[in-house]
């Protein structure tokens, strides 16, 4: 068997990726400078009939591996020259925490009045990872996500245990409908080098349990039974104490749909006290938890899935036509395995290299278009041979696939993608518009693709960047915040259209019922006087 077909090889080349690529560093705005930081931890499960030195079963009599060669305190290289590293069965996974609901804590009247408390309710039950809020003490966003990931499910990521492999774009996180901005997350990526992971210690306040996902489950196309849909009442965000306008808004525009990935709800460690038999909180919106064909899922959505997915990305394949597989297709083989396909320029790379070092890029709400703009004329002075997307087609202004059940992401041509023309630089993959939501109203939709005409534009900036030839104009632009921006911008002027269309035609009909109402009455009262 091929070292290149090990789930052990398709990991190392997608850290060789992840290093040569250069992430972004968004610039905080004076306006806001809270930041957060956030820890995605990587661990190589053993494989089950492997022994270890100090682990080995009872009466074991085979080969056991050294404690020497566990890989403690090993470079990246080292580390995957490791025969248990190497083995076939050996799993790659991610770490996921659940939040812990809101009134799972004993003392949540005292915690209500921290600033903690408020984004604990707000996400209560999400599926998360580990990290949190930028503190005045903290030496540097990196810093910060050490600290809230020992704080939270302690976890010492300093610890010779792991290793800080690199780091993702960052991303601006918005209220709902993109207005203001609340603040910029920055993603960690950590590698375990040990078979075995150190016990975690968890914040009940904070988290109620930790899930290892194997990431053959995370990379798409998904399985249309893998995916469906987190329903979020906008009319809470738009007037949460005015019930009645909240109704009429909720009849009016509907409801935002987010697309999600379910994963199977089974805990490596829960928190003391929680017992998710009886504290299975459904009811909370947007909650990770949800029950579904007799069985327990975890709802994997929003930034979450769209940080998953840019990690996802960074295997040196094609980006897949479609985030979901169409509904009459089978499941393909993980793409995790052996259908990744190298660049053809690093083949000859057999080391992880050092990581690039980040650019900084202005925040979207600083300049939500003259950067996407200046780099878009750009790229039209090239060849639009060069760029290798000439064919590639962005379906709808919410970056929707053909099909109804696709969800949310990019459509690549096919007949481009046989003949080579689409091998990337770097990895963005449908994670790039994930985040995106739908609305239930299918007018509302419409409309968002009426005034999504800039949105395109940065998705096929940001495409053409990713395929294209590297200029440095295309590192310098914060294309995922563009496109946030751009995407509500045009959400936000839907939802105006919308709700004036829709309270026109009820004006209208109002008006003619009650004409109709006055007619009948007027006849009857003819039809008395006659009598």
């Amino acid at each position: 068997m091929s070292a290149q077909s090990h789930p052990s090889a398709d990991l190392q080349a997608l850290l060789q990726d992840l290093r040569l690529s250069v992430p972004r560093v968004i610039q905080s705005p004076p306006t806001q400078p809270r930041r957060a930081s956030v820890a995605l931890i990587i661990r190589l499960k053993p494989a089950p009939e492997l022994a270890f030195e100090g682990h080995e079963p009872e009466g074991y009599s085979g080969e056991i591996i050294k404690q020497s060669d566990f890989g403690l305190g090993y470079t990246l290289d080292d580390f995957f020259r490791l025969p248990w590293v190497n083995h076939p069965n050996t799993t790659p996974e991610i770490l996921f925490i659940r939040r812990a609901p809101h009134q799972s804590s004993s003392s949540s009247s005292e915690a209500s009045s921290s600033a903690g408390s408020s984004s604990l309710s707000r996400w209560s039950s999400h599926i998360a990872f580990p990290g949190g809020r930028h503190e005045p003490d903290d030496q540097s966003a990196y810093f910060t996500a050490l600290r809230e990931t020992w704080e939270e499910v302690g976890i010492d990521l300093a610890e010779k245990e792991f290793l800080h492999v690199g780091r993702l774009d960052e991303r601006e996180v918005t209220t709902s409908l993109g207005k203001r901005l609340l603040m910029i997350l920055s993603p960690f990526v950590f590698l375990q080098t040990s078979p075995f992971s150190p016990p975690p210690e968890l914040q009940a306040t904070e988290v109620s349990s930790v899930h290892w996902i194997p990431i053959s489950m995370l990379a798409p196309p998904f399985d249309t039974a893998q995916w469906s849909q987190v329903e979020i009442d906008i009319s809470s965000r738009l007037s949460p104490r005015n019930t009645f306008i909240r109704w009429c808004l909720r009849n009016l525009i509907g409801k935002m749909q987010f697309g999600c990935v379910l994963l199977p709800d089974e805990p490596d460690t829960l928190a003391e006290g929680f017992d998710p038999s009886l504290t299975f909180d459904e009811s909370a919106e947007g909650s990770g938890s949800w029950f579904n064909d007799g069985k327990r899922h975890l709802r994997l959505w929003g930034l979450t899935l769209g940080m998953t997915l840019d990690l996802i990305a960074h295997y040196p394949s094609s980006t897949p036509a479609h985030l979901v597989l169409p509904p009459t297709s089978s499941k393909s083989s993980s793409p995790t395995t052996s259908e990744f396909s190298h660049n053809q320029n690093r083949n000859s790379i057999d080391f992880i290299p050092d990581p690039k070092t980040p650019v900084t890029v202005t925040s979207s709400f600083e300049d939500q278009w003259e950067a996407a703009r200046l780099a878009l004329e750009e790229a039209k002075k090239t060849k639009p041979q060069a760029n290798g997307v000439e064919k590639t087609e962005v379906v709808s202004g919410a970056g929707l696939t053909a099909t109804a059940t696709s969800g949310l992401g990019i459509k690549v041509d096919v007949d481009a993608k046989k003949k080579g023309k689409n091998k990337r630089r770097r990895g963005v993959g449908p994670g790039m518009t994930a985040v995106f939501p739908r609305f239930s109203y299918p007018d509302v939709n419409f409309w968002i693709w009426v005034f999504g005409r800039r949105y395109r534009q940065v998705i096929q900036g940001w495409e053409n960047s990713v395929r294209g030839p590297d200029r440095a104009a295309d590192r310098r632009v914060n294309w995922s915040g563009q496109a946030l921006a751009t995407f509500y911008s045009a959400v936000r002027q839907a939802l105006v259209v919308a709700i004036i269309m829709r309270a026109l035609l009820s004006g209208v009909g109002i008006a003619g019922l009650t004409w109709i109402f006055v007619r009948g009455l007027g006849g009857f009262g003819g039809a008395g006087s006659e009598l």
